[in-house]
Order: structure tokens, then sequence, then C-alpha cells
């Protein structure tokens, strides 16, 4: 017999943050990525893909006219860089990389609707 209480706990976590995204149109090259979107909710991880062992910038804008939108950076499970963004927004970070390391950043979203662009 399947115990209800851990049943309920597994459906609401489930149906509270499903991954899905409406009219998704973008392009991820080495360097540059973009998106435009009606409604991203969910997450969407892209590597950052470098040929040399030093540092970068590591530059973006977002415009949102709906939701919410999280910027993470991480190399390893390590985090670099987080911020939460709404509206519209443009920044930049120096990122150290001496090391030669693997990077990742992650869009996290809430019901967003607009776009982003980063370049690194």
């Amino acid at each position: 017999m399947i115990n209800l209480k851990v049943l309920l706990i597994f459906l609401t976590t489930l149906f509270q943050f499903p991954n899905y995204t409406k009219n998704w149109q973008g392009s991820d090259i080495p360097g540059h990525c973009y998106a435009t979107f009606d409604d991203f909710n969910g997450k969407q991880d892209f590597k950052i893909k470098l040929l040399k062992k030093e540092g970068f910038n590591f530059k973006y804008s977002t415009t949102l006219t709906k939701g919410t939108l999280q910027l993470t950076i991480k190399s390893g499970s390590k985090t670099i860089y987080e911020k939460e963004l709404k509206g519209s927004v443009s920044d930049e970070v120096k990122i150290e990389n001496s090391k030669g390391g693997k990077f990742k950043f992650i869009f996290m979203a809430k019901h967003a609707k607009g776009s982003f662009d980063v370049r690194y």
C-alpha cells in the first residue's frame, strides 16, 4: 500500500513548478546566447564554451514584461554569481579562469515573458 502522505507531497512538488516554455526563439553559439519567449517557466542550462585558460567578461541583458528570471553562473558545483532579474537589466561580470575551469549559466524562470542576451 502506498503511503498517501508521501504520494501527495510528491504530486504537489511535481506539479508546483513544471518546466515549459511557450514560443521560445533563440540561438546558442560559442560566445553568444539569446532568446525570446512568451511564457518561460522552469530552468534552462547553458555551457560556456571557452578556448583559453584566462578570465572573461560575462555580459548579459534581459527585458521582462511579466514574471521573474534568476541568473546563476556556476563552475562545477560552486556558484560564482546569482541575481534575480525583473524588468530591464543590463550588467557585466568579470570571471576569473586561470585554471581553465568549466562554467555554465542557468536561467530559472517563473512565468517570464521577454528576452535575454548573453555574450562572453
